[in-house]
Order: C-alpha cells, then structure tokens, then sequence
C-alpha cells in the first residue's frame, strides 16, 4: 500500500531515510524528464536531476504544502536549478528540439516516416511560439503537469496559465494548418 504524501512527507522531514527514498522513487522519473527536455542531454540532466533531491533533503525540513503537491515544489527546485544554470551559460532557458523522440515501436517504415514529418512539423510549429507559450506547452504536454503546477512554477495565476495554453494552441492549429493551405493553393 502506497503511503499518503502528507504521512511521508512528515517522516522524510525527520529525515527517515526510508521515506525519502520513497519520495525520489515516486518523483525521480518526473523530475528527470522536466530536466531533460530542457537540457537535452542524458548525462546533465541525471546530474541536474541529483541535485534537485539533493536540495530536497536540505531544505525539506522547511517545506510547507500551500494547497498544491509535493511535485510542485520539486518542480519548482529543478526549474530555479535550471534557471541558475542557464544564466550562468548566458543561453535562454527554453528550448525544443527534435531531440524528443517517439520510443515507441513502429512496424511499419511508411508510418515512421510518416510520423517523423509530422514531429518535424510540429516541432516548427512550436518553434514559433513565445517562449513562454513554448514552456506552457512543454510543461502540459511533456511533463504531464497540471495548469495549477505550471502557474505556481512560472508564478502566474492559473486563468492566466490556461489562457496561455489555449492560445498557443490555436497558434499551432493555425501554424500546421498554413502549409497545406498553401500546397492546395498551388495544386
């Protein structure tokens, strides 16, 4: 039987080192994937990923739920991790690329060309997104994170949040739309 977050979050900060390694088994996963689609780069993003509960530990003692889940604020250390780290490269802390890959198996070579062109169109679309539409959209669609996490991670309201994402997705309808609007207007 799983424990209740709040039982283990109380044990981990009497640093019972049972119940914090239950809390990385359960967010490790999550918390990697957040860090790795934004640094592309398996080795960094393990290491990102270790100081992130790293910093769990330390300050976990003064961790207080605020009505949103433990992940939040997980979430929140890795994106001020990555923060830190992009302003100490000097590069913008946002970027998608066709690094992201379909793991899943596909028999059918025509299919796999098929959703390669697709992923290349997309990524584009995305691409031409602002970069903080691009971060809500990785975040929702990527990471799975619900519109309450991403508002208290890019601390924003949450309306705020949900009309960013509605509008970023009607630019990516619109955008994926515009090259077959103008192949028809060729044929």
């Amino acid at each position: 039987m799983k424990t209740s977050d709040d039982a283990l979050i109380r044990r981990a900060q009497a640093l019972d080192p049972e119940a914090l390694a239950e809390l990385y088994d359960r967010h490790f996963d999550g918390i990697y994937r957040y860090v790795y689609t934004r640094l592309h780069h398996h080795a960094d993003a393990e290491d990102l990923t270790e100081q992130v509960f790293l910093k769990m530990v330390d300050s976990i003692d003064r961790y207080r739920p605020r009505g949103v889940a433990f992940s939040s604020w997980l979430y929140r250390i890795a994106h001020n991790l990555l923060v830190d780290r992009y302003r100490r490269a000097g590069r913008e802390p946002m970027e998608l690329t066709a690094e992201l890959r379909d793991a899943r198996r596909h028999a059918d070579p025509a299919a796999v060309a098929q959703h390669s062109e697709e992923r290349r169109r997309l990524l584009a679309a995305v691409q031409r997104l602002t970069p903080e539409q691009q971060q809500v959209i990785s975040m929702r669609f990527i990471d799975n994170l619900a519109i309450d996490e991403i508002a208290s991670l890019m601390r924003r309201r949450a309306g705020a949040i949900h009309s960013m994402q509605h509008r970023a997705l009607a630019s990516l309808y619109r955008f994926l739309l515009e090259p077959e609007q103008v192949e028809v207007q060729r044929a």
